[in-house]
């Protein structure tokens, strides 16, 4: 069985685990794909492709072909503007009997929205980040004591901490919404942030895994060190939320602790960068997925086994290759 992961960059350690994963659970390969030839994680994998960006024309074709060329059996998406357009075109893949390891389409669409995301929340009285997009709702939100400053003004579909700008009153909040592009306004709630990582069985719908983890620094909006938790609370509060949604696969939810109260806040329908965190921790989503894509149930969640105040500490590693 071949799996293919799109996208890849220097997720050496990604294409390491899924292909550890093949070995133990029957064979096969892991076929990355890249635009850049100079990615790392090309040289890691049994083999590789070179792709257009996902913003050029012909990416979906092009990725098609691979699954053709290669026998691909799953695509493993891990990067955001892959998501949608890979969900937007699945119907082209199951043509192929290509499994996209993601959740469907309204998920995915809900999820890539903050706003959207926030309202999924609300509607089922889930704690989540209270949300804006208008600078009167925002100032609406002051008055009924929902919103304080400082706040939080970050681009509506931004990505990797990205233009996120901290304000300190409706000043700096009226000139902070007067650049070009769509920004949303939250609270800027963060006495302490979680990350989640939690697999959703794609046979069963059940949840399968799930691992809570402390972040303490990031690196391009990506976890570099964080410390692994075990609090009962934050994982039945995961747990209510992923048993109300249809996910499916790997994803990654950010957490905030505020005054002693959890709140949701973005949710990522795919692998997170801190993934290594968990899976080093024996949270072993690869294999997961390996038995899914055989048409196989992966047995239900019933509790965390993980070590409580384990920390990871990311650090660059070198991969040395002759480019003919």
């Amino acid at each position: 069985m071949n799996i293919l992961i799109c996208s890849t960059g220097s997720r050496v350690k990604f294409v390491q685990y899924l292909k550890k994963a093949l070995e133990n659970e029957g064979g096969g390969k892991v076929i990355a794909a890249d635009w850049d030839k100079y990615s790392p994680s090309l040289y890691t994998a049994d083999e590789a492709e070179v792709i257009p960006r996902t913003d050029e024309e012909g990416y979906i074709d092009e990725v098609l072909e691979v699954c053709r060329k290669h026998d691909i059996k799953g695509i493993v998406p891990v990067l955001d503007e892959e998501v949608p357009l890979l969900a937007q075109h699945k119907e082209k893949f199951d043509k192929l009997g290509v499994t996209l390891v993601l959740s469907k389409l309204e998920i995915v669409e809900m999820c890539c929205d903050k706003l959207k995301t926030y309202e999924y929340l609300k509607e089922r009285s889930l704690p989540g980040v209270p949300t804006y997009n208008l600078l009167k709702d925002a100032k609406a939100g002051l008055e009924r004591g929902e919103l304080d400053f400082p706040m939080v003004v970050k681009p509506e579909d931004g990505k990797a901490s990205q233009g996120v700008q901290i304000v300190e009153s409706e000043a700096e909040l009226e000139d902070a919404l007067s650049q070009e592009g769509e920004y949303i306004i939250q609270p800027h709630l963060k006495d302490r942030e979680y990350g989640v990582d939690a697999y959703i069985d794609m046979v069963s719908g059940e949840l399968v895994d799930l691992f809570i983890k402390e972040k303490f620094e990031m690196t391009g909006g990506a976890t570099s060190k964080s410390i692994s938790v075990r609090n009962e609370e934050l994982q039945g509060l995961v747990q209510d939320f992923i048993s109300q949604a249809e996910f499916a696969g790997p994803i990654d939810i950010d957490c905030f602790e505020y005054n002693g109260k959890f709140y949701l806040s973005e949710v990522n329908p795919r692998f997170g960068a801190g993934y290594l965190h968990a899976y080093e921790a024996g949270c072993d989503f690869m294999t997961y997925i390996v038995r899914n894509l055989k048409g196989e149930e992966n047995p239900p969640y019933q509790g965390s086994s993980y070590e409580d105040g384990v920390a990871m500490l990311k650090y660059p590693e070198v991969v040395l290759h002759r480019i003919e």
